[in-house]
């Protein structure tokens, strides 16, 4: 599958996630539970802080430092998934084919050393955040709620 095709997965599950977390009342979003993260609201802030991050090293930043993004609401944290992936676009848009394939090096939040290419970066973004929606559908149940179907299948049937 092409890094496109996936980014714009990544895109859709982004906001599909947040729609469908604004059906409920907004109170849901900073409700604590039991998971990585205590609320939807920081699952989403470490969920794009680290988007944040993958796409500061792709850049070549080795060490850059964790940014919040305002998710102070589920329609700022809209704003900021809307802003985020635009600016993504624009720049993945900007690299030649075989810039994906060049090694950068980096370090991890731990200061370990690590070299990927571009394109497993942008991977470990997306499987990233796909990790930490399954968290967020863990946290709805707790609460008596819902998740949804967010599952490529899903994206590729609603998108053909």
């Amino acid at each position: 599958m092409n890094k496109d095709k996936l980014f714009s997965y990544h895109k859709w599950a982004a906001l599909a996630c947040l729609d469908h977390i604004q059906t409920f009342e907004e109170e849901i979003y900073r409700r604590e539970g039991l998971n990585s993260f205590t609320s939807i609201q920081k699952t989403i802030e470490h969920i794009l802080g680290v988007e944040r991050l993958w796409f500061l090293r792709m850049h070549g930043i080795e060490q850059p430092a964790f940014e919040r993004l305002d998710v102070s609401t589920i329609e700022k944290a809209k704003e900021s998934v809307m802003l985020l992936h635009a600016e993504m676009e624009l720049y993945f848009a900007s690299l030649p084919d075989e810039h994906w394939q060049e090694l950068l090096k980096f370090k991890n939040t731990r200061g370990d050393d690590f070299e990927n290419t571009r394109e497993e970066m942008l991977f470990s973004l997306i499987n990233h955040a796909t990790y930490h929606r399954g968290q967020i559908t863990s946290l709805l149940r707790q609460f008596g709620k819902e998740g949804t179907l967010l599952d490529y299948y899903y994206y590729a049937h609603k998108n053909r």
